[in-house]
């Protein structure tokens, strides 16, 4: 076999000889199908493999029947076998690990192969309670990192074998197929970023949701409505974001998204994370336990124009701080916030906008995160995966481990579990 061969070529020209132009169109064919990879995978073992086949006339030969064709066609076309952790029915506990369709992926999306997937607030709290009216049995779960497997017609800036993290869309779509706790998920193709080799997926499982979620306060017309950040030097905004909670998982990454849009970042936090949210490209720390935090803070944007505030993190007596603040400075006087707004404390000048992190891929502000800012920014280090990753266990059989450790509380890390396939 040649060194230069493609793989998938070779080998329909050697199982069907006879017919080496229709051969080779159809193995070019098979590049946007899963089962492209075995081959370039095992591109060093394929002919020994070949020959160790026909051998033990397992494989078809130039004179081999239709049948034994047939037999190596559909050994070729099989779907993998799924696995899934079940949510089988609204507040149950622990959820089921069992067997899972494998769905091929539509026109647009991709189907990944699941390495690591990463526990957001919203899952448990999915569990505890049904908050978005699902129908069960279900798969929760929303942040997933591993390697394209199959695609669906027109996406065409993907390959098999390729590194991703992707923000799942189960809960939106209400559509098990699409959640992210199982060994294969269906992702829309604008959800999904390459991962550079040199991050592992591990921390890159950290970024999806919190990316979107930030995204979807920073950027979109009726929120923040920050310029959209760019891989080059920005321009200064002479503006300043607060955001409360900078070292939760979406403050992490609402830090450097502005500052990649050219804002001047101040974040409340606890002490001893003042220096990860520098380090992230805080410009200021203040410490949200002080009593006088609020304060502290409008005494320091006292000088500054004020591009609002993001609630990234905390209960309604955070957002009623961001509101207070935010009447007391200038420049705009809006809140935006991953919980709803309070009904009481908020100063009639303030107005509050809750965020839905899925909303950004119905308007410009997805593609343009995923597609075209996020991947060059990860493979610069511009956006670095932020916080760090807190590994809680192995396969599907640790999902409720998860659960239940991220429901407890973290501080400053995003609970992970790995090797899911």
């Amino acid at each position: 076999m040649p060194r230069t061969c493609d793989m998938s070529t070779y080998v329909f020209t050697q199982l069907y000889p006879t017919l080496p132009h229709a051969g080779t169109r159809f193995a070019r064919s098979l590049k946007r199908q899963h089962f492209y990879s075995r081959f370039t995978a095992a591109s060093s073992h394929l002919s020994a493999f070949i020959t160790l086949k026909r051998s033990k006339g397992m494989a078809p030969t130039p004179s081999s029947s239709s049948s034994s064709r047939a037999n190596m066609e559909s050994w070729l076309f099989r779907k993998p076998n799924n696995l899934a952790a079940w949510q089988l029915k609204p507040k149950e506990r622990p959820v089921t690990v069992s067997s899972a369709p494998y769905n091929s992926p539509p026109k647009g999306h991709v189907a990944i192969k699941v390495i690591d997937v990463a526990i957001n607030p919203i899952d448990w709290k999915m569990q505890d309670a049904d908050v978005f009216g699902l129908e069960y049995p279900t798969v929760f779960g929303l942040d997933v990192a591993g390697e394209i497997y199959e695609l669906g017609d027109e996406v065409d800036d993907f390959h098999v074998g390729q590194r991703v993290i992707a923000h799942c869309n189960g809960y939106s779509q209400k559509d098990a197929s699409h959640g992210a706790f199982q060994r294969y998920t269906i992702v829309p193709q604008e959800a999904v970023a390459e991962l550079p080799y040199a991050i592992t997926t591990s921390r890159g499982v950290v970024l999806p949701l919190a990316i979107s979620t930030a995204a979807a306060g920073l950027f979109q017309k009726h929120y923040l409505k920050l310029p959209y950040p760019t891989n080059d030097e920005p321009d200064e905004l002479k503006r300043t974001v607060l955001v409360w909670g900078g070292s939760s998982s979406v403050g992490s990454c609402c830090i450097q998204l502005a500052v990649a849009s050219g804002a001047e970042v101040f974040v409340t936090a606890s002490e001893k994370n003042f220096d990860y949210c520098k380090q992230l490209g805080a410009a200021k720390c203040f410490d949200y336990h002080s009593e006088d935090v609020e304060k502290q803070i409008v005494d320091a944007l006292k000088d500054r124009t004020v591009a609002g505030a993001y609630h990234a993190n905390g209960g309604d007596a955070a957002f009623v701080s961001c509101a207070r603040i935010l009447d007391q400075t200038q420049g705009k006087t809006i809140v935006v916030t991953v919980q709803g707004v309070p009904e009481k404390g908020v100063p009639n000048s303030v107005r509050g906008k809750m965020i839905s992190s899925s909303n950004i891929f119905s308007n410009e502000v997805g593609p343009y995160i995923w597609r075209k800012f996020l991947p060059k920014a990860l493979d610069s280090g511009k956006v670095v995966p932020a916080p760090e990753p807190l590994t809680v266990g192995e396969e599907l059989r640790s999902i409720q481990l998860g659960l239940d450790k991220q429901k407890a509380g973290v501080s400053a890390q995003k609970v992970v579990v790995t090797n899911i396939s």
